[in-house]
């Protein structure tokens, strides 16, 4: 081997010394930048002849990246988000309805049930009604309340989304952009760029479930499910379209931007957002819809039979149709079956009952008009029937000094038409305390059959709180709700735990990308005493080689 091969060898192992030194101490210098992969220097020695090699030759400085547990990584990101909004959503459920405090909805019902229940140990008490009254309005009011707040749930949750897409389609730009960076020949360092994708993609996982596919030219295509969000150079976005929905909640879909292609996002906050949405939102929407119109129902098929301390000197119904020519039941929220119920008039000053009518109703057929004729008819001008311009029924006596009282409604009309029901509506959000028992509580019932200090009316609807519902799936009204606020909490407590599982689940899967990827400043510092040690060898060497000449030289 030459002089000038020898001098090589020390050179080639200063060079290399020096890169490697530069690849551990930078190393170290990012050992906490968020998204920085480790670099490694990889050497080979150089052939020679006779076997004598020719030093060393650097080969490259790798990214430390293992691709399937990133993707592992990612979707258990994208699995953790979508619990915490599971969790997030199901507590703000469970808090709205408090049913662990003192304003609950679960106590509101059983202070009213339990107005009635004392109604009728003293039917003649003015106070006693008007606590039944309060208990009412304060019960509605609940239900009004949580109805809204549900409502501003789910509006929450909209809004969320909205800002979510725009979040992802930042993103999705950005990730194109570097794509095109990375393989543009400009010399710019390309390891630097694609930890700077990866952390695009992992933030973006945080939000949606995504595939990556790495490209042999370095790009990376992103995928949902099997459609393409980012192909090579071009991010096709997404958008969400909202439209009308069940309960006033908007509706949501995602769609590519490009082409409008659906999308099914099932995890990341965008996924749980749309879940809670209709799994959460809506059930619990439809639950409180459901319990307020049996408890409108249930209680005014009983008060519109009832009488109360008083009866009516002109009584006009709730419900304004605008057809009084079309079957009740095409009108009607509550539907009316063939029956009968009976009118009576009443002697304010005796209490007797003067005369009685029954009237017979077939709401399939039967309009509000046909309803006034049949009411005159049979009352043979005893009582004036009218429809107003408004389109309610109104009925009067005829002689002064006489009130109207009902009994006996196996139809429902009464309180289909709201007259002398406690509440009026026949939702969550419009539920309330009919203005005359509120202007009036002498109007609140109590007696049934006319019988004047009977509390049959007031035990009836006090016995509601056990009464069977077969519109409640066979339950009664406080163990329908009852039961849905246990089912809620099921629900809280199995997000709650499913959310710490996924974190332990991450948090583990972050552990192994960190041992791939993560700098270890113990082990960096051992790499670079090393390439020290070896930098000082190769200066030793040359320095021995240059002795040699100099010797040489003088012997010549």
């Amino acid at each position: 081997m030459s002089l000038h091969g020898a001098f090589e060898i020390g050179r080639s192992a200063l060079l290399t010394s020096q890169l490697a030194m530069r690849i551990a101490g930078n190393n170290m210098a990012n050992a906490v930048t968020p998204g920085f992969s480790r670099r490694t220097i990889h050497l080979s020695a150089l052939q020679g002849w006779g076997g004598v090699g020719q030093g060393v030759g650097f080969s490259a400085a790798r990214r430390e990246i293992d691709l399937a547990l990133q993707a592992r990584f990612r979707d258990a990101i994208s699995r953790e988000t979508s619990a915490s909004i599971d969790q997030r959503f199901l507590g703000a459920i469970e808090a709205l309805q408090n049913e662990l405090g003192d304003t609950d909805m679960s106590s509101a019902l059983n202070e009213f049930f339990n107005a009635f229940s004392n109604l009728a140990n003293t039917p003649s008490d003015t106070s006693l009604r008007t606590l039944v009254v309060e208990h009412g309005v304060a019960l509605s009011g609940a239900i009004n309340d949580l109805r809204d707040q549900y409502q501003d749930l789910g509006n929450e949750i909209a809004t969320s989304i909205d800002s979510t897409v725009e979040q992802v389609n930042s993103l999705l730009t950005r990730i194109a952009e570097l794509n095109e960076q990375i393989v543009a020949e400009d010399g710019t360092d390309d390891s630097v760029l694609m930890d700077e994708r990866d952390l695009l993609l992992t933030e973006l996982s945080q939000y949606m479930d995504v595939a990556v596919i790495q490209q042999e030219s370095g790009m990376t295509d992103v995928l949902v499910g099997s459609v393409p969000l980012v192909l090579g150079t071009e991010a096709r976005g997404i958008e969400a379209r909202f439209e009308n929905g069940p309960h006033g909640l908007a509706e949501a879909s995602i769609r590519v931007q490009a082409d409008g292609t659906s999308i099914q996002v099932t995890s990341g906050s965008l996924g749980g957002l749309l879940r809670q949405r209709a799994d959460t939102v809506i059930p619990a929407i439809e639950t409180l819809e459901t319990f307020a119109r049996e408890l409108i129902w249930q209680v005014n098929r009983l008060h519109s039979q009832g009488q109360g301390l008083a009866g009516f000197t002109s009584v006009t119904s709730g419900i304004a149709l605008e057809d009084i020519d079309t079957p009740l039941n095409q009108l009607l929220d509550y539907p009316i079956a063939n029956g009968s119920f009976s009118m009576h008039l009443r002697d304010p000053d005796t209490g007797e009952i003067v005369d009685s009518w029954t009237i017979d109703v077939d709401g399939s057929t039967m309009s509000l008009d046909d309803l006034r004729q049949a009411i005159g008819w049979e009352t043979a001008g005893e009582i004036d029937v009218t429809i107003t311009s408004d389109g309610r029924l109104q009925l009067e006596p005829t002689s002064a000094g006489r009130e109207i009282t009902f009994s006996e409604d196996s139809a429902g009309v009464l309180a289909a038409l709201e007259i002398n029901t406690f509440f009026t509506g026949s939702s969550a959000g419009d539920i309330a305390v009919g203005d005359l028992v509120r202007g009036d509580s002498s109007f609140v019932v109590a007696a049934g059959g006319n019988v004047e200090g009977s509390a049959d009316m007031a035990l009836a609807i006090a016995g509601l709180r056990d009464t069977v519902v077969d519109a409640l799936g066979g339950q009664s009204l406080t163990a329908y709700w009852s039961s849905a606020v246990g089912s809620l909490a099921v629900q809280t407590n199995a997000a709650a735990g499913s959310y710490g599982a996924a974190s332990l689940v991450r948090n583990g899967l972050s552990a192994q990308v960190q041992s791939v990827s993560g700098v270890s400043v113990d082990e960096e510092s051992i790499n670079l005493l090393t390439y020290e040690r070896q930098y000082q060898a190769a200066a030793r060497y040359i320095e021995v080689l240059d002795e040699t000449i100099q010797t040489l030289l003088a012997m010549v």
